[in-house]
């Protein structure tokens, strides 16, 4: 844990999503001390169509409308700093990745609890 998952719709232009998702992983470790086994990202392209943002539909993602959607999930530990210092550590990795402006990404935090993720094969409680 973390788990980041994103959506966004497809890039117009040739993008390198796998490199970006790839980076992000790595940067989420390095600056958080996490083994990157425990590092989860994923992407999804919504449909072409199906997202509306200030009451306009498009097909393919914007630099600087249609915000990048970004759930992080975290265990509920983490302090208030550290959180922040991650939704500002994903959008700027984002941002230099590809082709969206760092003010156009919308990242939500949810918190994980203890006894409330199955990983690795059992119920995770948190050893504080």
């Amino acid at each position: 844990m973390p788990l980041i998952r994103i959506k966004s719709l497809p890039f117009e232009q040739e993008s390198k999503v796998a490199e970006a998702v790839t980076s992000l992983s790595h940067a989420v470790s390095d600056a958080a001390k996490i083994p990157l086994h425990h590092i989860m990202v994923t992407w999804e392209y919504l449909p072409a169509g199906h997202y509306a943002h200030h009451g306009l539909v498009v097909n393919t993602q914007p630099e600087t409308t249609h915000p990048l959607l970004v759930d992080l999930v975290a265990p509920n530990f983490n302090t208030e700093a550290q959180i922040a210092a991650m939704l500002e550590l994903i959008a700027h990795t984002i941002s230099e990745q590809l082709p969206i402006e760092k003010n156009n990404i919308f990242i939500n935090f949810t918190p994980a609890y203890s006894d409330g993720v199955y990983d690795e094969g059992h119920v995770v409680e948190w050893d504080l």
